[in-house]
């Protein structure tokens, strides 16, 4: 009798030291731009895993999600059972997650924008961001072929696309492989592929209709048959 009430003891112990110290970690809020996001919790602690579900999905029409923090490993997936499946790990604050979309049905004009090469001579493909071309590496025709450099060339976008974001996939001469997501691409718009000393710092600016930097990445990602 004796044994079983220490050993409760010692249980009831145990329960207690992990109840005072699982509380006393920091615990983080996960906000959302919009009401038919769905997750387990609402608080996680910095390095919990957090997966985010959004299945109010209608037909005809386009989303974009996106994070307050560019520095979170934002991951975006799908299944037919959960619709849109978002992971990440919880930094050491707040975050929200966003969420726009769009009728695909409502018209959309074309747009002109300017793409300059500063860097090699390269074929360059500018295609909507959707869930297939983010995941295929068969890009169909380039949008710009050959295109030398010190070259610009201005290109038509929105033909059956009424999104304002694009993904860009760039091969140069020597098979050097350069890629962006997230593009967001308005009427007037320049890119400029470009790089400080060699391919290896290749980067991309997008300017607006009025010539002021609106975003800027590194774009180069690796050789393509390396190794």
């Amino acid at each position: 009798m004796r044994h079983i009430k220490r050993m409760c003891i010692l249980l009831l112990g145990a329960i207690l030291m992990f109840s005072l110290f699982g509380c006393g970690k920091q615990k983080y809020k996960l906000n959302y731009d919009g009401s038919d996001f769905d997750s387990r919790k609402k608080e996680y602690t910095a390095g919990e895993k957090v997966t985010v579900y959004y299945n109010m999905i209608a037909t005809d029409t386009d989303y974009h999600f996106w994070m307050d923090d560019d520095s979170v490993d934002f991951n975006q997936d799908y299944d037919p059972q959960h619709g849109y499946v978002f992971t990440f790990i919880m930094p050491d604050h707040d975050v929200t997650l966003h969420m726009d979309s769009q009728n695909s049905m409502m018209y959309t004009p074309k747009i002109s924008v300017t793409f300059v090469n500063e860097v090699e001579e390269a074929d360059v493909w500018i295609l909507p961001q959707t869930e297939e071309n983010i995941k295929t590496s068969l890009w169909g025709t380039a949008t710009i072929s050959r295109l030398g450099i010190g070259e610009s060339i201005n290109v038509i976008l929105n033909e059956g696309y009424d999104g304002e974001y694009y993904i860009l996939r760039i091969i140069d001469e020597d098979h050097a492989f350069y890629s962006a997501n997230g593009l967001k691409l308005l009427e007037g718009y320049t890119i400029v592929f470009k790089s400080e000393g060699s391919k290896y710092d290749a980067s991309l600016e997008i300017y607006d209709e009025n010539n002021d930097l609106v975003y800027a990445q590194d774009a180069f990602t690796g050789m393509l048959g390396a190794g």
